[in-house]
């Protein structure tokens, strides 16, 4: 199990140096040459007031006439205008000091996006000015009649796009909108700086390929980031960026395209909603379609005071909504629909150095898939989270919680359902996870170099169980059926269940020989204080060795290791003597060897040959000559 471990701690430091794109985005081509737009022929004014988009337009129009260049918006001043196409080759540049602004919504021509570029090649939005949107009136008529809202800045099937310095604010709704098979983009030293109550304002929706996102603050009343949609999102790394109001970097919730090898490293997240946040549902209506997400990376990362969840993924979007709150209970009794293209599946997702805290609404965070689609092999390495309340591991398949820590102010730090869980450590450690369940569902739970307990065995029918270099307490009854299979590494660590009350064993023990095995040592599995009832079955085990209960009057049940002998070396002598030798016997006790010409004949029927003592090492060697022309013989070493 440790090698396991290690060799996925390795996979997690493989996957980020890769930086998780297949190659940096390539840059736009800009010409060199720049055209200010308050200057004649094109005669802009930066008054607040001056409809500028005919002067503006021109000055775009013109400059790619000549092949591409720079169109500049001057300082000082705050410029008026109405929907801007962008052409192939074209830098808009806002000057320090200086602001692009959206006509108002009483002016605005029509719901076209403000800025728009389709089907380019080399753009760039850039400078250290603004850019604002205008739009507290279009959020007060959206929240009052619904109201339809243009998009802000839009690029669709665009290639080598690039923003950078730039400031973004207050747009109508999303404020950049990346998606319709865009490719090679690079944001870099941006900011976004929107009201945390404005309705819908993402910072980015994203479905292209090879981003890069970098040194940028974000602050909306949205998701800063959203992930995903009807077209494809692949090659996607946010690096160095902090992120204030809004629903923090999200995944969904249409991912019907399918999203692919993310990264999101070295951030802050404060006063957001959500710190990662990924949700889908199979519903096309509203919230929805499915697809794959796979291959996710969120490394290094540092949350405060967040509202609902550091952690979320969850797949009953539009169906169940906000999960905080959600019980076993729920989880077990959620929809369940045909498994078909639009059922969403998370796979291959990593989270790695995450803090957080948690305001006094939330929950430390959620992995809930689909009872008929579970994520698929997610991993918590070095999380630690601090939250009212615990994390909910729900319909996961391949979970790892490793060298984490989760602090929950009430309740127990993992509810679980349907959750094949490894929960440990590198090396051993005193913390102490509290688990509970619903009664009647099954989890697989591995215990590695932890310290464990749960209130109500029943509550998590774990099947299997295991147990390594760990400690499991139980403070109710313990029954365990037939049907349960509890598994134990042996050696020189422990590994045992105490229970507080009685104890019913019934189960399949499977026997793992751990570091410093030993065969000739009796272990400790299980302690109780009530009853023992129960008779036990045993599986696996070391190669050579079965196993035999031992029980006393101090309420301990051992496991004492019985060798078997092994024949490691057979030969024939020229002389007719065939020669037989071993290891693995118990030091000075005897074995006999029996014989007979018929393998069907019980062993009551068998001739004894002779009596030997194993040696002091255990070994054990004896010979016979069979004669010849006589019928064959079978020869079987037998303990008394």
């Amino acid at each position: 199990m440790k090698k396991f471990l290690w060799s996925m701690a390795l996979g997690i430091a493989g996957w980020l140096g890769t930086g998780g794109l297949q190659a940096a985005p390539t840059l736009p081509s800009i010409p060199g040459s720049v055209f200010n737009v308050a200057n004649a022929p094109f005669n802009a004014k930066g008054d607040d007031s001056t409809d500028n988009t005919t002067n503006i337009q021109t000055a775009i129009n013109v400059m790619s006439s000549i092949g591409g260049g720079t169109v500049e918006i001057p300082a000082p001043g705050i410029y008026l205008c109405g929907p801007l196409i962008l052409r192939s080759h074209i830098n808009l540049q806002v000057d320090a000091g200086a602001t692009l602004q959206m006509l108002p919504l009483g002016t605005y021509p029509s719901l076209a996006s403000w800025i728009a570029g389709t089907n380019l090649t080399d753009n760039e939005i850039s400078g250290s000015g603004i850019i604002d949107g205008n739009g507290a009136a279009w959020w007060a008529a959206f929240n009052s009649s619904g109201i339809d809202r243009p998009n802000f800045i839009q690029f669709a099937g665009c290639n080598r796009i690039l923003v950078r310095d730039i400031t973004l604010q207050n747009p109508p709704t999303f404020h950049l909108m990346l998606k319709n098979n865009d490719a090679n983009i690079t944001v870099t030293n941006l900011t976004i700086n929107t009201p945390g109550d404005s309705p819908n304002t993402d910072g980015f929706d994203l479905a292209a390929t090879n981003i890069l996102i970098e040194n940028s603050s974000i602050s909306d009343g949205d998701d800063d980031v959203e992930i995903g949609g009807s077209q494809f999102l692949g090659d996607l790394v946010i690096t160095n960026c902090a992120f204030g109001t809004g629903h923090g970097v999200s995944v969904g919730s249409i991912t019907s395209g399918g999203v692919s090898n993310v990264t999101v490293v070295d951030c802050t997240f404060n006063n957001t909603d959500y710190g990662i946040r990924l949700k889908s549902d199979n519903s096309s209506s509203g919230g929805g379609a499915g697809g794959l997400v796979q291959n996710l990376s969120y490394s290094n990362l540092s949350m405060a005071n967040i509202t609902y969840g550091a952690i979320v993924l969850y797949s009953y979007y539009e169906e169940i909504g906000t999960p905080v709150g959600i019980s076993p209970f729920i989880a077990a009794n959620a929809p369940v629909d045909p498994v078909t293209s639009t059922t969403v599946v998370w796979k291959n997702i990593t989270f790695s150095n995450v803090t957080a805290t948690v305001s006094s609404s939330g929950t430390a965070g959620i992995i809930w898939g689909r009872i008929e689609q579970p994520a698929q092999n997610i991993t918590l390495d070095d999380v630690n989270i601090t939250a009212p309340a615990g994390f909910d591991l729900y319909n996961v398949k391949g979970l790892q919680i490793l060298d984490s820590q989760i602090n929950p102010a009430n309740g127990p730090d993992f509810l679980i359902y349907n959750a094949d869980t490894v929960l440990g450590n590198s090396a051993p450690s005193a913390n102490l996870f509290s688990l509970d369940g619903l009664p009647g569902n099954l989890n697989d739970l591995t215990l590695v170099n932890a310290q464990a307990g749960m209130a109500d065995s029943a509550a998590l029918g774990e099947n299997p169980l295991t147990l390594e270099n760990s400690l499991l307490f139980v403070t109710n009854n313990l029954a365990l059926a037939a049907s349960n299979n509890v598994g134990f590494f042996l050696g020189t660590s422990a590994a045992t269940i105490n229970v507080s009350s009685n104890l019913a064993l019934n189960a399949t023990l499977n026997l793992f020989s751990g570091p410093g095995f030993n065969p000739k040592t009796n272990y400790l599995i299980f302690t109780y204080n009530g009853a023992l009832s129960g008779t036990p079955a045993f599986g696996a085990h070391p190669f050579g060795f079965i196993g035999n209960l031992i029980t006393n009057v101090s309420h301990e049940v051992l496991l004492g290791l019985k060798p078997i002998p092994v024949i490691t070396n057979i030969s024939f002598a020229p002389t007719n003597t065939l020669s037989f030798s071993g290891t693995n016997g118990t030091a000075g006790s005897n074995y006999i060897v029996l014989s007979s010409s018929d393998l069907t004949l019980p062993l009551t029927n068998w001739t004894p040959v002779f009596t030997q003592s194993f040696d002091a090492f255990g070994n054990f060697s004896f010979s016979v000559t069979p004669g010849t022309n006589g019928p064959q013989k079978f020869f079987l070493l037998k303990l008394p």
